[in-house]
């Protein structure tokens, strides 16, 4: 029966208890109220009622309950769109199978180690695939997958440092800003934070033969990366990386000499006219700017003390001569401000390494001084 129809006989038998019933059981059920007093058979019939009601209400809370939460639940994401092909009849460009092939091949090249001997089969596959996408002029494929796998390796060369714990004190910056009426010059303090205590407590350098194999196969993506002509993605990657280059200044000699030739592939790199065409274009030089401020903040501190080397110094005397002027050309390229904060930063780890002199950008700090000197006339 309907439970408004049972709630409507209810109601109507409440306050009709003398009709007579029209089935055996509720004559049975009139029989035994007219049995009782009359306000004891009305007070029972009444709580009947209740008790109907009581449901009716709360199957209508219920009711309204889903249809609320039916209407303000989020609707099921649609399903993912088929991709869609290209009129040659191969799908967009960055999202190819064979990007996902290459991608995947250098994928497994990562996580081999250098003692297997499936290590050698898969990097020479890697290396077979490259060079034939260059050949068939797609170097398109090339540098989307180098760029996904330089950002995987220096991920995981990232997580084995935040492992090891520990990173070198940073010399902080104290500035106190003063205007002159005339000249507006600004006049900067920079004091060295680094105490002898707070040396001594770092952790040991992290280090060994796994770090050691990522730290050269980001050299070996790095140059494939240049070939393609996708190496300012590369700047771009490294030089953001500055808690690694925090870390790669108490890490181990080996590892060092790895990072540090990888260091100054890019800062060459950094310092092309290729890399302001592919970061920016010709106008924008702020972003050219901070890019390579980025790549002197994290990694000049590691030519100031790793240049040693293990057993010899990791770079010839023409190459070292050729990087002190990419260094002091990049120098030039900054603003006045940088410059200040990169000098300082080079003068703190230069002073602070006895082993080598090397680089010496004693010039190129004469020259921003004599030029801050000349402000104040």
């Amino acid at each position: 029966m309907d439970p408004l129809s049972s709630l409507a006989s209810s109601f109507y038998s409440a306050f009709s208890p003398l009709l007579p019933s029209s089935s055996p059981q509720q004559q049975k059920q009139g029989s035994m109220f007219l049995l009782l007093p009359l306000p004891v058979a009305a007070a029972a019939r009444a709580l009947t009622v209740l008790r109907q009601l009581l449901l009716l209400a709360t199957q209508a809370f219920i009711s309204l309950f889903f249809m609320l939460l039916s209407a303000f639940s989020p609707s099921p994401s649609p399903p993912p769109p088929p991709r869609m092909m290209e009129p040659g009849g191969s799908p967009a460009e960055g999202d190819t199978c064979v990007v996902r092939a290459l991608g995947h091949v250098l994928s497994v090249a990562s996580r081999l180690p250098v003692s297997s001997r499936k290590y050698e089969l898969v990097r020479g596959l890697a290396e077979r695939l490259l060079d034939d996408n260059l050949r068939a002029r797609a170097a398109a494929v090339n540098r989307a997958a180098l760029a996904g796998a330089f950002a995987r390796t220096l991920r995981q060369l990232e997580s084995s440092a935040a492992a090891a714990g520990g990173e070198w004190p940073w010399p902080r910056m104290e500035v106190a800003v003063m205007r002159a009426v005339r000249t507006g010059v600004r006049w900067w303090w920079w004091r060295p934070t680094t105490t002898v205590a707070a040396v001594t407590s770092m952790d040991e350098g992290f280090g060994g033969p796994a770090a050691e194999k990522i730290a050269a196969e980001l050299l070996w993506i790095g140059k494939k990366m240049a070939e393609c002509g996708a190496a300012g993605e590369a700047v771009a990657q490294f030089g953001g990386a500055e808690r690694l280059g925090s870390r790669a200044v108490v890490a181990e000699p080996a590892l060092q000499v790895s990072l540090l030739r990888l260091a100054v592939f890019l800062f060459k790199h950094a310092n092309s006219k290729e890399f302001e065409q592919s970061m920016a274009g010709e106008e924008d030089k702020g972003a050219v700017a901070e890019q390579r401020m980025a790549m002197l903040r994290s990694w000049l501190p590691l030519l100031c003390r790793g240049s040693t080397g293990t057993d010899a110094p990791v770079l010839t005397g023409l190459e070292r001569a050729e990087m002190l002027a990419v260094l002091e050309e990049l120098i030039d390229k900054l603003s006045w401000e940088q410059r200040e904060e990169v000098l300082s930063l080079w003068l703190h780890h230069f002073a602070s390494c006895p082993d080598t002199d090397w680089p010496n950008l004693e010039s190129c700090y004469t020259r921003w001084y004599a030029e801050s000197r000349r402000l104040l006339a």
